[in-house]
């Protein structure tokens, strides 16, 4: 009788009616900025994939036999970036420490500036080493150009990171956002189909890549950094988990709920864990669906082509991205770990990329430095540069060391 008084005091709190009131105490111990490491932790190790990609173009000899189980692990390696960043974002905008204002700015000036100072790259130094050497016979950007197809098995090298961080933040916003002066009441639906927009952008990027890769059209290398990074199956995971957000916030407000009283749900440990479950199995799902999309694809194809395959031969489903997100089923158990109502100690949001970016950087250099003799550029004779002072002329020969040693004391001198 007693127990029975005790569980009629104390009925069970339906989901619907949790709030920081009520909420359970469970939190798992990451939180998003340890996503954020992890996320730029795999853009680093697909960069040093893409510089030994490009090593083995080069010579197919240059890093030795074992090398293709190496690849295939940073391969699985850098397809975790951007679940991890996708999924810090997630975790910043549904807990309210970022409104979609500031990351969307954040985004398109970043994605900006890294197409900006890409271009100044290739058209100020790198196009301007090349015309330096070109006899003039072939434009430099149709040197460029041709690099870039044999670098690429698409042809087209997708680099900016920030498009696709922005693309999916703004499908976000279109999808959860509620206006507040514009788009109000019934037509709030025109509002939603905005999402439309970035999403036709992926597939038509995807085209693109397609017609590059059968050799129909080419694509400016200077356009490349405005093609999305992630795979498809990536940004149909996104989607999937934007929609979830959208209905479980249908689900809630019909219980007569409001959606201010939502927003406030959305920082509970009870849906941050809901999340997490729900993401654990979208992973494992979304792996499945990539790996038989990816096989099924290329057996089309393959047939297509009267089952002849040629050791060049590589299915247009590889070329699209589709297998790339076959692994993230690893990420499972680690998601159920997550917590978005989990906050840093010490938020660091411009360190980390910072970090990354540098040490990207001097990858790219060392690659460089490594690679020159590879590239069979002309020899210079420093022997014959000589350089007039007012006193006479001093010739600079690189020949020793104690020379150039002298040479620099002498115009310390002076």
């Amino acid at each position: 009788m007693k127990i029975s008084a005790i569980a009629a005091k104390t009925p069970r709190i339906k989901w619907f009616d949790r709030s920081p009131e009520h909420d359970i105490r469970y939190r798992g111990p990451l939180n998003y900025q340890h996503f954020q490491i992890l996320g730029w932790t795999c853009i680093v190790v697909s960069q040093v994939l893409n510089i030994l990609n490009i090593a083995l173009k080069l010579d197919p000899n240059s890093l030795g036999p074992d090398i293709d189980g190496v690849l295939d692990v940073l391969n699985q390696v850098s397809g975790f970036s951007l679940p991890f960043l996708l999924i810090a974002n997630f975790a910043q905008i549904i807990n309210g420490n970022k409104t979609y204002k500031s990351i969307l700015i954040r985004y398109a000036i970043a994605a900006l500036g890294y197409w900006v100072g890409y271009a100044l790259l290739m058209g100020r130094y790198v196009a301007g080493l090349i015309g330096a050497l070109n006899d003039g016979s072939v434009s430099n950007v149709d040197i460029l150009s041709t690099a870039f197809a044999k670098l690429s098995d698409s042809g087209i090298l997708v680099l900016n990171i920030f498009m696709d961080l922005f693309l999916c933040t703004l499908v976000m916003f279109f999808l959860n956002y509620k206006p507040k002066k514009i788009f109000t009441g019934k037509s709030r639906i025109i509002f939603r189909l905005f999402a439309l927009l970035p999403i036709a952008y992926e597939v038509f990027c995807m085209y693109l890549k397609v017609l590059s890769f059968r050799n129909e059209i080419t694509v400016s290398v200077y356009l490349h950094p405005m093609f999305p990074v992630k795979p498809p199956m990536t940004f149909a995971l996104f989607i999937v988990l934007v929609l979830y957000i959208k209905v479980r916030e249908l689900g809630f407000r019909r219980h007569g709920k409001t959606h201010e009283e939502f927003m406030t749900f959305l920082r509970t440990n009870t849906n941050s864990l809901a999340f997490s479950i729900f993401l654990a199995i979208a992973l494992v799902l979304t792996s499945w669906v990539d790996y038989r999309l990816m096989e099924n694809m290329s057996i089309h194809e393959m047939k297509s082509l009267g089952g002849e395959v040629t050791e060049a031969w590589r299915p247009i489903a590889l070329v699209l991205g589709f297998g790339k997100a076959r692994m993230l089923w690893y990420l499972a158990p680690l998601v159920l770990l997550f917590s978005y109502t989990r906050e840093p100690k010490k938020r660091a949001a411009l360190i980390i990329p910072a970090v990354a970016i540098a040490v990207i950087a001097v990858f790219y250099i060392e690659a460089l430095l490594l690679g020159l003799p590879e590239l069979h550029l002309p020899k210079l004779n420093f022997k014959k540069f000589v350089e007039s002072s007012g006193e006479g002329s001093i010739t600079f020969s690189l020949e020793t060391e104690e020379q150039i040693m002298n040479f620099i004391t002498k115009q310390i001198l002076r």
